[in-house]
């Protein structure tokens, strides 16, 4: 008797299929309707899927005369089409009982690592010796490869059961970071962090990396994974650091340690790597040292100097939402001010649709003459957006309680 193959279906980070270790590639896109076919007998299990429910995935929105018919006829499709594959060979797998479609494994067994993760999950979540207990967690962490059927993410079946995994997952993750992090097992911890944050770039993940490199002692790579965050947040989705990375920040600060034999050495470490001209753009976090820097100065030499608030608004004076646009008048808006200021002035992104600049050296009436060079550096961009930049400054020292705001837009700054 032919031994049996055992196919390996995978669901985490993409649909895929594997033969006894060998990638198949199919033919068809997985978007097809042939292919969400299998994808959903195979996610189904043992039970199946009801011959309704698998319509109402399928052509739900389709205007057809028989939708069963045309479930049928597609059904018939993939059957023929899987026997031409070496992988499947002559195995009629796909069956119906009882009005439910299912994958028949006695024809041609398969193993979902979406099946494994949940046995996985559940047997260590369960688990009372916690050497065991951390093991399987681990295990089960691996197992969850990415989101499932990201490339079927708009279908309504597939959001719900991946929010189902995606929760499972977390559970397992954050019993595995308590339990390592309680026995000092950070290299472990780190690996998991690390692994998660490339599936979910949340900041918590990033905390759980920047906490392991610390507690071991490596605070150079815990400031490169903080920067790498802090400018993820600031460049795609303009969120200034939370207190919990802050704290973390000011704690590596401390710690960092470079070596170096002569003066020259830090010299030449310190240096920009960009040609230097204009304005000096930095991290918020860098902006509010920046700031403390200029306050304390300020108080010595008495010089003025003015934090300046640039919004993007709308043609009503409220601040831009459609993204797409927002995020290329940001970008524009961004070259704009480095190109018009000085080289002594310093500036940071400040959420979605600002930008917050700090003047030195500068008169409170001079900011009428920086707006307008903002303004015709953007305007000279040929950008066609009914949209203008709003401007606020107020004094920057610390000492000093605020005073009237000033506030202004160009006259007729509304461009089309």
């Amino acid at each position: 008797m032919k031994e049996k193959r055992i196919v390996s279906i995978n669901m985490f980070g993409g649909f895929s299929v594997s033969c006894e270790g060998v990638p198949v590639a199919l033919d068809y896109a997985n978007t097809t309707k042939m292919m969400q076919l299998l994808i959903s007998v195979l996610a189904a299990g043992k039970e199946g899927i009801p011959r309704k429910e698998l319509i109402s995935r399928l052509y739900g929105n389709d205007e057809l005369e028989d939708p069963t018919v045309t479930l049928r006829v597609n059904a018939h499709r993939l059957r023929k089409y899987l026997k031409t594959t070496e992988c499947f060979g002559d195995a009629d797998c796909i069956k119906i009982k009882a009005g439910s479609y299912f994958w028949d494994r006695e024809e041609l067994p398969v193993v979902l690592d979406t099946e494994v993760f949940l046995k996985t999950a559940d047997l260590a979540l369960r688990e009372t010796d916690e050497d065991k207990k951390i093991t399987q967690l681990i295990h089960a962490c691996h197992i969850y490869q990415g989101e499932f059927l990201p490339e079927l993410a708009g279908e309504e079946w597939v959001a719900v059961t991946g929010m189902d995994y995606q929760k499972l997952y977390f559970d397992c993750l954050r019993e595995a970071e308590e339990l390592l992090k309680n026995r000092g097992r950070f290299e472990e911890l780190l690996e998991l962090g690390a692994r998660a944050c490339r599936i979910y770039p949340y900041e918590e993940f990033y905390l759980i990396q920047i906490d392991c490199l610390m507690s071991l002692g490596r605070f150079k790579e815990a400031m490169d994974v903080y920067e790498k965050a802090t400018f993820f947040y600031f460049e795609e989705l303009g969120l200034k650091p939370s207190e919990e990375m802050m704290e973390r920040f000011h704690a590596m600060s401390d710690k960092v340690q470079f070596r170096a034999a002569v003066v020259t050495d830090i010299k030449d470490g310190l240096q920009e790597e960009k040609e230097k001209y204009g304005a000096y753009f930095c991290t918020y976090p860098g902006f509010m040292d920046c700031y403390h820097i200029v306050c304390r100065m300020m108080e010595r030499n008495g010089q003025a100097a003015f934090l300046m608030l640039c919004t993007m608004v709308d043609r009503e004076g409220l601040p831009l939402t459609d993204e797409n646009k927002l995020e290329k008048y940001m970008e524009k808006l961004k070259q704009a001010i480095g190109s018009s200021l000085r080289k002594g002035d310093f500036y940071t992104r400040y959420g979605t649709n600002q930008y917050l600049i700090l003047l030195i050296g500068l008169h409170q009436e001079d900011s009428a003459i920086i707006q307008n060079r903002i303004d015709s550096r953007f305007l000279s961009f040929g950008l066609k957006a009914r949209a203008a930049i709003e401007y606020k400054v107020q004094p920057a020292s610390e000492e000093e309680r605020p005073g009237e705001e000033l506030s202004f837009r160009q006259a007729g700054a509304l461009w089309s």
